[in-house]
């Protein structure tokens, strides 16, 4: 079996997106899959890339899109390759969706995840399922190789939807609730996060401006 992964985030391997989605796609390697890797923000760049993205599509069983959400949207770059992508479509392949987001509650995602469900539909592609997220910026720059802490119930969920996957499956619903699960308590991520932003201002030298309201 062979497996695409395609990292909508526009900083690549760098974010997060791409740690989760490789995580998941380590979990099928080890269970013998061929895996690959390609970028959404640069796969079309050049007719050469756009072979290559190409042909790894024609090969995948099943392509694995790892994204953020872009308000309520897919990133432009993504939304491109799925056009690209929808001219490879071969019988009983499949499409599985891995989004999160820097708001706090998981159903912010799920304009994003149907949107994908309908694009497989309409495409050919049969649809494995989703794992979405909220409060993905606490997982920034944090390895997903062990199973404790905030992300145990990421970790089980990779698991799960692994194993479903290898057995010929998709995306179980128990692995979809257990990703959505919050990380940490709302306020405290929201602590988190305000502190960050305000430590950035005051580091670029606008942290007396950071309540100005010029529109209102």
């Amino acid at each position: 079996m062979n497996a695409l992964l395609v990292i909508g985030s526009p900083k690549g391997k760098a974010g997060t997106s791409y740690a989760i989605g490789n995580a998941l796609l380590r979990r099928l390697a080890a269970a013998g899959w061929e895996t690959g890797v390609m970028t959404a923000a640069t796969s079309l760049s050049s007719p050469e890339k756009r072979e290559d993205l190409g042909r790894a599509a024609d090969a995948a069983d099943i392509i694995l899109f790892s994204f953020p959400l872009y308000v309520d949207q897919l990133p432009a770059p993504l939304i491109l390759s799925l056009e690209f992508i929808a001219e490879h479509v071969k019988p009983g392949q499949k499409i599985a969706a891995i989004v999160q987001s820097g708001f706090p509650e998981t159903h912010q995602n799920q304009p994003a995840v149907d949107i994908m469900r309908k694009f497989a539909g309409e495409s050919g592609f049969h649809w494995a399922g989703a794992l979405a997220m909220g409060m993905g910026g606490a997982v920034s720059g944090r390895s997903l190789g062990k199973g404790g802490g905030m992300l145990r119930n990421v970790i089980k969920a990779l698991d799960l939807a692994a194993a479903s996957l290898v057995s010929g499956g998709d995306i179980p619903e128990e692995a979809s609730l257990l990703f959505g699960k919050p990380l940490m308590p709302k306020a405290l991520y929201l602590f988190g996060g305000n502190f960050g932003m305000k430590t950035q201002a005051r580091k670029h030298g606008v942290g007396r401006r950071v309540y100005d309201r010029p529109y209102a």
